[in-house]
């Protein structure tokens, strides 16, 4: 999601399939609220950036937030979005050599569950979320305008089974 100005709520990347409308913001809303759950379970403290579906906080600001409360690690979710419905399949982006191992099993945990196209891992330097001095990643869990990837991840179980596989690989020894 890319709420560039204060005060102004973006809802990322939309699509309208039989007259309703998805937002990114909304679904990457319901997996980090399924994460923060997951971690608190297993005793760890989570900040999150946004919390409600209104929330406008700038992307731009959320990783020195994010640091400014403590913060070890940032995992930002996301999905994505083409021109084309037929674009499909999951990617994790990351900083610098210190976030691709992360990245990595972030993106082989996912796509054991998902089955998704394997679009890999990249490197960004220039996303300000990634801009967060401490472990991260930037995932980007499927395209919302293709069918497959949209109703897979709409599908709570899925959320669920995602949300463990990303707490499981964050907390790893």
């Amino acid at each position: 999601m890319s709420n560039r100005q204060q005060n102004v709520y973006d809802p990322g990347a939309t699509h309208i399939e039989n007259g309703y409308r998805h937002e990114e913001a909304t679904i990457a809303l319901k997996y980090g609220l399924t994460l923060k759950d997951l971690f608190r379970a297993k005793g760890h403290e989570v900040f999150m950036t946004r919390d409600d579906p209104d929330d406008h906080a700038p992307v731009g600001k959320r990783a020195k937030n994010a640091k400014d409360a403590g913060c070890e690690v940032f995992i930002s979710i996301h999905l994505n979005d083409f021109d084309d419905d037929a674009a499909n399949g999951q990617e994790v982006l990351y900083r610098d050599a210190t976030d691709k191992q992360f990245a990595q099993a972030i993106q082989t945990a996912l796509l054991a569950i998902t089955k998704f196209k394997d679009r890999g891992i990249k490197k960004r330097e220039d996303l300000a979320v990634l801009n967060f001095k401490g472990l991260s990643a930037l995932i980007e869990l499927g395209f919302i305008a293709n069918d497959n990837d949209r109703n897979t991840l709409l599908n709570p179980q899925t959320r669920n089974a995602i949300c463990e596989a990303i707490v499981a690989v964050t907390i790893a020894p």
